[in-house]
């Protein structure tokens, strides 16, 4: 026993037989870097939506602006800068689960963005271990597009120096086509400072999403500018023109109603029946006559009020009558000389009007798009979970999307997988016809690598490096032998052996998968164990992506 015993008694002894063993780090936990409206001094782990607004708020909130045309209403798109709030909303919604917040500054921040609060944000990150992906969500909206690239190339090299981090980068832009000699975005990328690193990958094209920007209904941030003939004028004139037409309607109806009284007295059915359907035609053909000029008006103020009637009754024509006056005194009360900052006013005090429910609309049809790097951290998070590291995270789905910006070809795509001269390889995120919009590639920015070229194998190696570096550090200060080595060598043999059962790595059995080698003439010799050095070498055969499927037919000719 490892106590001298000094009274007499019966003793118990807990001897541990099970060998030490090696726990999966794990393997999609991202840290996101960019503006926030409140910051928190430290990289900040949340696990969801909630916990974020809680800490950091929410999005930025942007002015209504509303161009009135004679087509109706329009909702100027917002050009939003920060976008980690709606990221935050994407990585969730694909399966995202606990990450880290990282705040370069505050939305309200003065002066200039600059590359030193994104230098900041990941020199405080190198002191965080958990964290394995690294986001920019708004690096290209903050910075310029060279800083842009510097950012990434510090984050990728903080990858390479620390081997348990991958970097998700996003193109500068959404567009693919050249226009004259302009280079594309995915060309400025290929350019620019950004090294064909293995411990990174950049996806193509932009996001259009289910989301909504956050707009300010409570500040007097609402401005309705007039564009060509639509003026305030142009409102009171209409609703002076359409005053008379209900007044006309009126008469109309009231002359019917008395023409229809004086034909009751009539004895003769026949001329009775004759003077009541004329006094009903005269009406009738009045009520039309309003009705065109209704229709009119109504299309010349706001076309998506446009109403379309194939009947003449007196009850349709007053209610088309009451609907485009309602619209005009709407417009001619509420939105006088709209025109320029002055005139700014809150949306929350047209609560109940036709104008707020039709603005209302407009901010639920004006979609956000965004980069699609927080989706895919959400997408390997969720392929992660349900499929293991190992698993390339393509050919999945991206949810809250509803298409992305642009449509990219078989040949487009040849392009971007291959780049001949820097190796720097772009994943595609397309859409097809039955399936909805898929990741459609899994290679890292070392896409001439033959060892590094694919994500699932740079990121489980990245797993396993780590996991048996933090299994190992019980060895420290343990004695250099070979009883040592081999409860190393078991504990790392066991860890394996359950990958390759879950089929991340290759081989009709485990030698064929992988090798453990530790010890004296293997890894080792005699002056490395005096200086108090243990080498432990691992080779894995990593399972890559089936990336080509090539199908072979032959005709089978008959036999007599």
């Amino acid at each position: 026993m490892s106590t001298q015993l000094k009274t007499p008694g019966v003793y118990i002894e807990e001897i541990s037989k099970l060998p030490p063993s090696v726990a999966q780090v794990e393997t999609a936990i991202p840290a996101f870097v960019g503006y926030t409206e409140k910051t928190v001094a430290k990289p900040t782990r949340i696990s969801s939506l909630l916990e974020y607004e809680a800490l950091f708020g929410g999005a930025e909130k942007h002015k209504i602006e509303l161009e009135d045309k004679s087509e109706g209403l329009s909702l100027k798109t917002p050009d939003a800068k920060f976008l980690m709030y709606y990221s935050l909303q994407m990585f969730f919604a694909n399966g995202g689960g606990p990450c880290y917040v990282v705040s370069s500054g505050e939305y309200k921040a003065n002066g200039d963005r600059v590359l030193k609060d994104f230098e900041d944000a990941l020199t405080a990150l190198e002191k965080e271990d958990e964290p394995t992906l690294l986001v920019f969500p708004d690096v290209y909206k903050t910075l310029d597009e060279s800083n842009a690239y510097a950012v990434y190339e510090l984050a990728l090299t903080q990858a390479n120096e620390m081997g348990d981090r991958f970097v998700i980068m996003d193109t500068y832009g959404k567009d693919l086509t050249k226009n004259g000699d302009q280079k594309t975005t995915i060309d400025l990328f290929r350019a620019s400072g950004v090294s064909a690193n293995k411990y990174g990958a950049v996806y193509f094209p932009h996001l259009i999403t289910v989301l909504n920007y956050a707009f300010a209904e409570d500040n007097a941030d609402l401005k309705i500018s007039h564009i060509g003939t639509n003026t305030s004028s142009d409102f009171a004139v209409e609703k002076e023109r359409f005053d008379e037409v209900i007044t006309e309607m009126n008469t109309a109806e009231v002359e019917r109603a008395s023409a229809v009284t004086a034909a009751n007295i009539i004895v003769d059915p026949i001329e009775k029946a004759e003077a009541i359907a004329l006094a009903e035609a005269i009406a009738l053909e009045q009520l039309a006559t309003c009705k065109a000029a209704a229709l009119a008006v109504l299309k010349k103020v706001n076309k998506t009020h446009d109403i379309i009637i194939d009947k003449e009754p007196i009850e349709i024509a007053m209610t088309l009558a009451v609907a485009v006056a309602a619209v005009l005194s709407v417009k001619a009360n509420i939105v006088p000389d709209a025109i320029g900052e002055g005139n700014d006013q809150k949306l929350s005090t047209l609560k109940g009007t036709a104008l707020y429910s039709e603005i209302k609309q407009l901010i639920s049809a004006t979609r956000v798009v965004l980069p699609p790097a927080a989706a895919m951290a959400g997408v390997y998070a969720r392929v992660d979970s349900n499929r293991g590291v190992h698993k390339a995270p393509a050919n999945v789905g991206v949810n809250y999307v509803i298409a992305p910006t642009e449509k990219i070809s078989d040949a487009e795509q040849d392009k971007m997988n291959v780049d001949v001269d820097g190796g720097k390889s772009i994943n595609a995120i397309r859409t097809f016809a039955g399936k909805g919009t898929l990741v459609w590639g899994a290679r890292t920015l070392d896409g001439n690598s033959n060892e590094w070229r694919y994500v699932p194998v740079r990121r489980f190696f990245n797993m396993v490096e780590e996991s048996v570096q933090n299994a190992t550090e019980r060895f420290v200060f343990e004695p250099n032998t070979a009883n040592t080595w081999a409860r190393v060598k078991g504990m790392i043999e066991n860890f394996l052996t359950q990958q390759w059962k879950a089929g991340a790595l290759a081989g009709a059995k485990k030698e064929d998968a992988f090798y453990v080698k530790v010890g004296l003439g293997e890894t080792m010799s005699a002056q490395d164990i005096l200086e108090g050095k243990m080498f432990v070498e691992i080779g894995m055969a990593a399972v890559r992506p089936a990336e080509f499927i090539v199908l072979r037919f032959s005709h089978k000719l008959q036999e007599a």
